[in-house]
């Protein structure tokens, strides 16, 4: 991010998706290996996923606007480069130290995938990386970061708003409406099934909610004003708060909801200049800074951890689970941030208008 864009509190935000996202799957590791799991009092690791979307979407648009509204354009091949250098090194290096470290024959096509940067393609059609699956979520960042500077570069600033709330209600809409015409018409169980698995995971309505507040803050559009509502605000604190804390889900467009309650707390805990909330301090800026790497590696510590920890299900064991790996993937994540993505960092910075 351009340093003098800084904005406040998002590296806790982005903490705090990074921890959950590694909790839960502490926890679907301890169901599968042991029988036993506390996921009804664990928020959801796909929810924090939601979040990180809200994040990357609202601070992009961000980005980009204000480059266009100060260039009168947007460079693209520095965007690209900025992107490769930060997403790509360690999204590589994982797949390469996942594929030393543990037994794996994939199929071709996952393989395909995953080397094309679409590991969200093969995760839901059921051949996903197997040793870090939860690469899937960097499949639809990068399908986002391809096509969205594009619309941004092209649309008029006065279209644009409009622009991205017809197309978030309209990828809202969309798997609902292929499950009406299957359902009613086609019939074809293999098309439901793959509506269902691959509309779960790209969720592209999700981003766009928060590139919606991304360019309503950088044009001090007026929406702004209805986000900054003080009652809209405290109504999505504790709606946030008591369902994804309580794991309470709607039967339909819960990721939706959860992206709009995401965003609306967000943009006022980070931007709001009538709250001046402080959400964070050095230990959460540091956790913020390495949690993409600590949403890339927490996969292969798990593995590790099942692999020569103690495999009887006791609240001691549990215990050392948990401190295992949490403290293990913060310390590798670091390293990694220090030693490698750094030297990429810094190339990253050369792009930066």
């Amino acid at each position: 991010m351009h340093t003098k864009y800084r904005i406040k509190n998002l590296d806790t935000f982005r903490a705090i998706a990074a921890i959950v996202v590694m909790i839960g799957h502490i926890e679907l590791f301890r169901q599968n290996n042991w029988g036993g799991s506390l996921f009804n009092m664990v928020p959801s690791g796909h929810t924090a996923v939601m979040m990180f979307f809200v994040i990357s979407g609202f601070l992009i648009t961000f980005l980009l606007t204000k480059e266009k509204e100060q260039y009168g354009t947007i460079s693209l091949k520095d965007f690209y480069l900025r992107r490769v250098l930060r997403i790509l090194p360690l999204y590589y290096l994982i797949l390469l130290v996942s594929s030393l470290f543990f037994v794996a024959t994939p199929k071709f096509s996952t393989v395909a995938y995953a080397i094309t940067i679409l590991p969200n393609v093969s995760h839901a059609i059921g051949c996903g990386w197997s040793v870090s699956p939860q690469i899937w979520a960097i499949g639809v960042e990068n399908l986002f970061y391809i096509f969205f500077p594009l619309v941004m570069l092209l649309v008029p600033n006065k279209r644009m708003l409009i622009l991205l709330l017809i197309t978030t209600v309209g990828l809202a809409i969309l798997p609902h409406a292929i499950d009406f015409v299957n359902v009613r018409i086609i019939q074809n169980s293999s098309l439901a099934h793959f509506n269902q698995k691959f509309f779960y995971c790209n969720k592209f309505d999700s981003l766009l909610i928060g590139c919606i507040a991304g360019f309503a803050f950088a044009k001090n559009h007026k929406l702004l004003k209805i986000i900054y509502n003080k009652w809209l605000f405290f109504v999505c604190v504790i709606a946030a708060i008591v369902m994804w804390g309580g794991n309470i889900k709607t039967k339909h467009f819960n990721d939706e909801l959860m992206s709009v309650l995401f965003t609306v707390v967000i943009v006022n805990v980070c931007t709001n200049p009538y709250l001046n909330i402080q959400f964070e301090n050095r230990f959460t800026q540091f956790l913020g800074r390495i949690s993409y790497g600590i949403y890339m590696y927490h996969w292969i510590i798990l593995l590790l951890a099942f692999k020569f920890l103690p495999t009887e299900c006791t609240v001691w064991n549990t215990v050392l689970l948990y401190v295992f790996v949490i403290t293990a993937t913060i310390l590798v994540a670091w390293l990694s941030y220090e030693t490698y993505e750094k030297f990429f960092l810094n190339l990253k910075r050369r792009f930066e208008r």
